[in-house]
């Protein structure tokens, strides 16, 4: 709020605040110089580099993009990342792979060194040959992986794989040893047999359809689902080395297939947007098809709560709350993609045999733990005055539900931050501050992610003006004091920059609350407050934003006047009134403190109680108004239907809004919505005469009376004859050829056209001679049944 009275302020001061706002405006991209790096090298007593190795950055906790790289000539990798706590996993031909298990915390102001070793594998100087077949002939595209189940890492570890020829046939260059050798393809049972390289240079794998579950994916009104879809066999008491733990199925967009030996299994399907469906399931006995409905999945929760102290702007409290569904994955944990996120836990942090114990709950809390907080410094994230903070030892992690199969789990952590590179220290009691969201919006691909962000400033202090960055970013902030970001689905990273003003002696603040659908905020901040509101409505408004010093805002008197006329005053934290006339009226709000301070806020409310005139155009009917008239369109033609000549006034003299969801079009004359939009395009799929509709809806409620035009849409196809041969002799039955001297029927019924039925189409017949009765070689029928005898056997 501009100051109604100039001040004189030293040239040095004015300086001083531009810099300082300047500042703030700065993008929150800048990284330390510091980095994240690391030498590869050979396991063993001799130690030479490995040169060329693929490097990968994780970040644990899935803030952060992963990073890649390659080793140089020392073995040496090099990385310049945000901060985080990471991971590194390493791989190169001819060496075993390796990862680090225990997240390294990297917070920008020191370097971070992360050595790993692979294990050399021996020379490969054996080609084993497979040939994949089914019932002796040959599979191409199957793919043959040899596994070392026995190395040094401990770990199975997949050596080589290649895929079969046109003949069937796929080299593999391994070396010495006995390997593990998984065979598959689509709609075949994956075979696995252990082949020892030594003694043998060639194999056969014949592939079995085997026993299998396959259907389809629906949701719950029958409509298939082809968006992410994912099928699994799961088996706990097979052993991890196994080919048969963990089966995936072949997918085909709704359709499932999966391949098993006889057993018993977790069967998990799942699909973008929806619930993953589980049961056990028995192979053989299963009744195909087995088809899945999945359930709508309910919206993800990550919500991030910043506070500063009461009266501290150098120290930070952040919580970070997750509400997850019971099909969720997390950075870190495997089967990759299982959607079964008690599953998950139990095969990386437990005994892997399907089961959640307790322990493994623990195990699962102290894994978070490790992981560290969200953000280790705040400079991507969140400033003040352009200042990061840095999270100090304070970390605390909470696990609600996990143990309870089927819910939903709730993690919860707390966090502490300090500003960086204290002192100095950020100035308390300042006229304004300028905070920066850097915000990571809604997703919705697997399922809706929902991201919140809730800043609570300083007592005495508000939310001034806010800055989006992109301007066109869709982002909803709300509140004064305790600040409410929802970045909504976006590209990129939206952010929001605020200015927080100090409240002297309270704030009062004044907005219209309800009913929702009659009002519309115009300008949303305490300072310029503007809403449309419907008039002869009543209209409840809202002191609770207003904001007490001392805690006792529920004590303090409301008095709210209306109109400058008496009668037209009320009281209270939320009253309610009627406005019986349109036009700009100024609402004020007067706020006495139980301890005698006054402060007041006035408001602009534009009361409409004008309908909107809905009026429409189209591309083919000119740029002018197109109501009443008929457009004549050709089936299968693509229209663009334009609501922009509708019009709206909230008074004479005042335009009023109408918002893009206003805007309702039925295309078929059934009064029932057909798409919502100002601009939207049409295509008649059908010819016949329809009636268009545009019924257009302000901002406050209001409704136009339906704008119409006629469509007369030509019939551009013809009909598409089709006729069967029928017997009357037999039941009337089909027959493909007719006999000599032997009555037969043609009918047409078959015959297709959309717009005209079978009654109103004319059928003519050319029936080549001789025909018993008639004289001729050329006989012409009418009708779509004609009933005649050939005299003899006529091949033209």
């Amino acid at each position: 709020m501009r100051p109604s009275g100039h001040r004189a302020i030293r040239t040095l001061a004015v300086f001083l605040v531009l810099a300082l706002g300047v500042a703030a405006l700065l993008p929150l991209i800048a990284r330390g110089a510091a980095q994240v790096s690391g030498a590869v090298s050979t396991c063993g007593t001799v130690t030479p580099p490995v040169s060329g190795a693929v490097v990968s950055l994780v970040d644990a906790n899935g803030i952060n993009p992963t990073l890649t790289t390659t080793t140089n000539s020392g073995g040496v990798y090099t990385f310049t990342p945000p901060s985080g706590s990471y991971t590194v996993s390493v791989s190169r031909a001819g060496y075993y792979s390796n990862a680090t298990t225990v997240p390294k915390r990297f917070d920008g102001t020191s370097p971070t060194r992360i050595d790993l070793c692979l294990v050399l594998q021996p020379i490969p100087a054996k080609v084993l040959k497979v040939h994949v077949q089914s019932a002796g002939s040959p599979i191409s595209g199957a793919t043959a992986a040899a596994f070392n189940i026995s190395n040094p890492t401990g770990k199975p570890q997949l050596v080589r794989s290649n895929t079969t020829n046109a003949t069937g046939d796929a080299n593999l260059t391994l070396w010495a040893g006995v390997f593990q050798l998984r065979t598959s393809a689509p709609f075949y049972q994956t075979d696995q047999s252990n082949v020892d390289v030594s003694g043998t240079s060639s194999v056969t794998i014949s592939l079995i359809a085997g026993t299998g579950v396959f259907g389809q994916v629906v949701d719950p009104d029958g409509n298939f689902l082809g968006s992410g879809v994912v099928a699994w066999l799961y088996n706990p008491s097979a052993p991890v080395t196994s080919a048969y733990r963990l089966i995936a199925g072949t997918v085909s967009s709704s359709f499932f297939d999966i391949r098993a030996p006889p057993g018993t299994y977790k069967i998990i399907v799942d699909a973008d947007g929806h619930l993953a469906y589980e049961n056990t399931v028995t192979l053989p006995g299963v009744t195909n098809p087995y088809d899945v409905t999945l359930q709508p999945a309910p919206q993800e929760e990550y919500q991030t709560t910043v506070s500063y102290g009461s009266n501290d702007w150098s120290n930070l409290t952040v919580w970070r709350n997750l509400t997850l569904n019971a099909d969720s994955t997390l950075t870190g944990l495997a089967p990759a993609n299982l959607r079964d996120l008690r599953l998950q836990v139990d095969a990386t942090l437990g005994d892997n045999n399907g089961l959640l114990a307790p322990l493994e709950v623990t195990l699962f809390h102290d894994w978070l733990v490790t992981k560290g907080p969200a953000y280790i410094t705040t400079d991507g994230f969140f400033t003040t005055n352009g200042r990061a903070y840095v999270n100090v030892s304070s970390y605390a992690v909470t696990v609600d539900k996990l143990d309870v199969p089927g819910s939903r789990v709730w993690i919860n952590t707390t966090s502490k931050y300090v500003v960086k590179q204290a002192p100095p220290w950020i100035a308390t009691r300042a006229k304004n501050y300028f905070v920066n969201v850097t915000t990571i919006p809604d997703t919705n691909v697997s399922v809706y992610q929902n991201y919140t962000y809730v800043v609570i400033l300083p007592k005495s202090y508000e939310l001034n003006t806010t800055t989006t960055v992109p301007s066109t970013a869709p982002m909803r902030i709300a509140n004064f004091t305790r600040v409410t970001i929802d970045p909504g689905v976006a590209s990129g990273t939206p952010q929001v920059r605020m200015k927080v003003s100090q409240s002297i002696n309270g704030t009062a603040r004044a907005r219209v609350d309800n009913p929702v659908g009659k009002f519309y905020v115009k300008n949303v901040t305490f300072t310029n407050y503007q809403a449309f509101v419907a008039g002869n409505t009543t209209l409840v408004f809202s002191a609770n934003d207003s904001y007490d010093p001392n805690g006792h805002l529920a004590n303090a008197n409301f008095t709210w006047k209306f109109t400058p006329n008496p009668l037209d005053v009320r009281h209270g934290i939320d009253p309610a009134f009627n406005y019986t006339r349109a036009g700009n009226f100024t609402v004020n709000l007067r706020i006495v403190f139980v301890g005698g301070n006054v402060t007041f806020r006035n408001i602009t409310v534009i009361v409409d109680d004008q309908h909107p005139v809905a009026r429409i155009k189209t591309n083919r009917t000119g740029t002018g108004n197109a109501n009443n008239t008929t457009l004549k369109v050709d089936e299968g033609i693509l229209v663009k239907f334009d609501g922009g000549l509708s019009t709206d006034l909230a008074f004479v003299g005042q335009p009023g809004v109408i918002l893009n969801s206003g805007y309702s079009w039925d295309f078929n004359g059934d009064h029932i919505a057909d798409a919502v939009g100002r601009i939207v395009n049409h295509t008649f799929q059908k010819p016949g005469n329809f009636t268009v509709n545009l019924t257009v809806t302000d901002s406050v409620g209001w409704k136009s009376v339906n704008a119409s035009l006629t469509a007369i849409v030509n019939d551009t196809k013809g009909p598409v004859a089709a006729f069967d041969i029928l017997d009357p002799s037999n039941d009337w039955a089909v027959i493909t050829s007719p006999i000599e001297q032997k009555q037969i029927a043609l009918n047409a019924s078959r015959t297709k056209d959309d717009f005209n039925n079978l009654t109103a189409l004319n059928f003519t017949w050319f029936i080549p001679g001789p025909i018993v009765g008639r004289q001729g070689l050329n006989n012409t029928f009418w009708g779509s049944n004609i009933t005649f005898t050939w005299r003899e056997w006529n091949n033209s």
